[in-house]
C-alpha cells in the first residue's frame, strides 16, 4: 500500500474533529484574485522542463477538486468544507517534468479571502507535512517569511522530495521538487526564491480582508493541512513515476489512462522486444491504452502486427502535445509527421 493511502484515514479523522469543534463563519461574497492565479506561478528553472498538462495538478481547481484528489465520500466532503471555512477563494497548479534528469517540479497557489486565513493555513500545512512518515527534517531558505521547508524520503518508492511552502499576502504557495536521488535541495531553494519574488504582495486588496472589515474569525487549520500536504506529496509521487517509468506502456499509464481526477493507473513494465521481432509479453498491469512500444534504436514503433517507421507515421494512440504537433514516444517528444497522411499506401 502506498504512503498516500496509509495517511488517508487518520488524517480524515482529524478533519472531522476540527470541523465539529470549529465555529462556522458567516457567508460572504467571494472576491476575485487579481492578478489571476494562472499568471503568478514562477517558470521552471530551465526550458527543458515540459509541462504535464494531464497531471493531477494542472490548471485551476476548486475546493471540491482539491478535496476529491485525496479521497471520496465523507472524507472528501470534510476536506472541502474545511477549505471553504478557511476562506478558500481559488487555486491553481502546474506540474513539469525534466526527462533528462528524472526531476519533477510541482507548483501550486491557493488564494484565501484574507491574510489571516493564509497564515493559519500555512501553520496547518506545516503540521500536516511534518507528521508524514516520510518526513525527515526541515530545510531552510533565506529572504522568505513566513515559510517552512521539508525534506521527505520515501524509501519504499525510491522517492526524494524537497518542499517549500510560504504565505504572502492572502495567498499560500507550494514549490516541490521530486527525484529518485537526493539531488534537488538546491533547486528547491532557488525555485522557492523565484516564486516568492514572482508572487504579488496580495491577490485581494487588504482592505477587503475579513480581519480588516470585521472581528477576526477562527480558522480550522488541520483539515487544510490534510488537503495541501496530501495532494503535494501525491502529485510529487505521480510525477516522479511518470518520469522514471520510461517504457512506453508505463508512460501511457501516466498520461493516457487517468483514474479519478487525473490519478494515473497502475504501472507495469513491458517485455523486451527481440531485435526487430515482435515485442515480448507485457506485464498485465502495464498494458494500458495508448501504449507505444519502440524499437531499441527508436526508429520504429509496434502497431500490434508490424513495425512502423516513426519518421513517417505517428502512433494514433500516442500522447500528443497541446498543439498537436508533437507525440511522446516514452522518452522524447517527436514531431508528428505531416506528410504521412498524404503518402499513398505502399504497394
Amino acid at each position: 500500500m502506498c504512503r498516500v493511502k496509509r495517511l488517508k484515514y487518520p488524517l480524515a479523522a482529524v478533519a472531522i474533529a476540527v470541523l465539529v469543534l470549529a465555529p462556522m463563519t458567516a457567508a460572504a461574497a467571494t472576491p476575485t484574485p487579481n492578478p489571476s492565479l494562472d499568471t503568478i506561478l514562477a517558470k521552471p528553472p530551465s526550458t527543458d522542463f515540459n509541462e504535464l498538462t494531464t497531471s493531477a495538478l494542472n490548471g485551476a481547481f476548486t475546493a471540491h477538486d482539491w478535496a476529491t484528489l485525496n479521497g471520496s465520500g465523507s472524507a472528501a466532503t470534510d476536506t472541502e468544507n474545511a477549505l471553504n471555512h478557511d476562506g478558500f477563494v481559488a487555486g491553481y497548479g502546474k506540474t513539469w517534468a525534466q526527462v533528462s534528469s528524472g526531476h519533477a517540479l510541482i507548483e501550486a497557489v491557493m488564494a484565501f479571502n484574507g491574510g489571516q486565513g493564509a497564515r493559519k493555513a500555512l501553520t496547518g500545512l506545516e503540521a500536516g507535512d511534518k507528521s508524514d512518515p516520510a518526513y525527515k527534517h526541515s530545510v531552510t531558505v533565506s529572504g522568505i517569511d513566513p515559510y517552512y521547508g521539508a525534506h521527505f524520503v520515501d524509501s519504499s518508492n525510491n522517492v526524494v522530495e524537497d518542499l517549500f511552502a510560504f504565505a504572502k499576502g492572502n495567498d499560500v504557495f507550494g514549490v516541490l521538487f521530486v527525484s529518485d536521488k537526493d539531488d534537488v535541495a538546491t533547486l528547491a531553494v532557488t525555485q522557492a526564491k523565484a516564486q516568492f519574488a514572482a508572487a504579488p504582495e496580495s491577490t485581494i486588496p487588504s482592505s477587503q480582508w475579513p480581519e480588516n472589515t470585521s472581528p477576526a474569525s477562527s480558522f480550522p487549520v488541520a483539515a487544510f493541512a490534510i488537503a495541501v500536504a496530501f495532494v503535494i506529496v501525491v502529485v510529487g509521487l505521480i510525477a516522479f513515476l511518470a518520469l522514471r517509468r520510461r517504457s512506453a506502456p508505463a508512460m501511457a499509464g501516466a498520461y493516457g489512462m487517468p483514474a479519478a481526477y487525473g490519478m494515473p493507473a497502475a504501472y507495469g513494465t513491458p517485455g523486451a522486444p527481440d531485435a526487430m521481432g515482435a515485442p515480448g509479453a507485457m506485464d498485465t498491469q502495464g498494458a494500458t491504452a495508448g501504449a507505444v512500444q519502440m524499437s531499441p534504436d527508436g526508429n520504429y514503433w509496434w502497431d500490434g502486427q508490424a513495425w512502423k517507421d516513426a519518421a513517417h507515421e505517428a502512433p494514433p494512440a500516442a500522447q500528443r502535445s497541446g498543439d498537436g504537433t508533437l507525440w511522446w514516444d516514452g522518452a522524447n517528444w517527436r514531431p508528428v509527421p505531416q506528410a504521412a497522411a498524404e503518402q499513398p499506401p505502399a504497394s
